[in-house]
């Protein structure tokens, strides 16, 4: 019979593992980092006292986001997978969440509405190897003065309080994070996640149809990153950007769904996610 508890330390190798048989490249420091932002975002779903598969989620108060899915081969199709769902959206639902987002795979739409998710929107997940140099134009890095604002914008468009993720990822001194304000406060901003060999760019949230603020920002951003393998996930509705990226050098590797369960957030804006698994 299976349970669903909050993965242990001593697991976090076996999760590893299990996630990188679907080439996800991920380390023991993405578990940690998920725990240190929300201390059971990390689940463990088990057969008795066997590892048999792993998910995580995160709150961001009326908003909620599941992230990675993954199960022991021998156990799709027997339930294992929509036990860790269900388990995790009432996990969510019990933080006061109303909706949960989460980005699925083309194939496995079917499976999430099944569950009751509804698809959004379409996703191109972007890559561009050893990112050529790129030239930006000088922009104001956010600092401890304007965190407060630049979260409180973020959630007016996003629909929920990121303010845990984002304070983690701005106050790091390896990444990059620009804003731009105008008379009325701030009318767009970008992070980005800085490693040594490689970069996730996002997220990005600028006021709608403002391209003339969305591209400099990206530019910024991507001007930190030169030789490194660079992520970025955007939707396939924004073509302007999609072909800014492409003369960047980026790629297409795949595309998913944006799908929620309950009333998807209404506000209209340029988007960019921070990452699958954290929206």
């Amino acid at each position: 019979m299976f349970a669903v508890k909050t993965l242990p330390e001593a697991d976090y190798p076996f999760a590893v593992d299990l996630a990188n048989t679907m080439n996800w490249n991920m380390a023991i420091e993405d578990f940690e980092f998920m725990a240190s932002l929300e201390p059971d975002s990390c689940l463990l779903l088990l057969d008795d006292t066997k590892q048999a598969g792993i998910a995580t989620c995160i709150s961001y108060g009326k908003i909620g986001w599941f992230g990675n899915l993954i199960v022991e081969e021998s156990y799709r199709n027997r339930g294992a997978g929509t036990a860790l769902v269900t388990h995790a959206i009432k996990q969510l639902y019990a933080k006061g969440v109303e909706t949960v987002g989460l980005y699925a795979y083309r194939h496995l739409a079917g499976f999430y509405e099944k569950l009751g998710f509804k698809v959004d929107k379409d996703f191109a997940v972007l890559e561009a190897k050893a990112l050529q140099a790129i030239k930006a134009d000088m922009l104001p890095k956010i600092g401890a003065q304007q965190l407060l604002e630049i979260i409180s914008f973020d959630s007016e468009y996003f629909g929920g309080n990121r303010h845990k993720l984002l304070e983690s990822i701005i106050c790091t001194e390896s990444n990059a994070s620009f804003y731009v304000s105008k008379n009325h406060g701030v009318v767009g901003y970008v992070a980005a996640t800085i490693y040594e060999s490689m970069a996730w760019l996002g997220p990005l949230i600028c006021a709608p149809s403002r391209y003339d603020i969305a591209l400099p920002l990206i530019k910024a951003a991507l001007s930190e990153m030169t030789g490194r393998d660079v992520f970025a996930v955007l939707p396939k509705t924004e073509v302007a950007l999609l072909e800014a990226f492409w003369g960047f050098g980026f790629r297409e590797t795949f595309s998913v769904s944006r799908m929620f369960l309950g009333k998807a957030p209404a506000k209209n804006c340029i988007y960019m996610a921070e990452s699958l698994e954290r929206g």
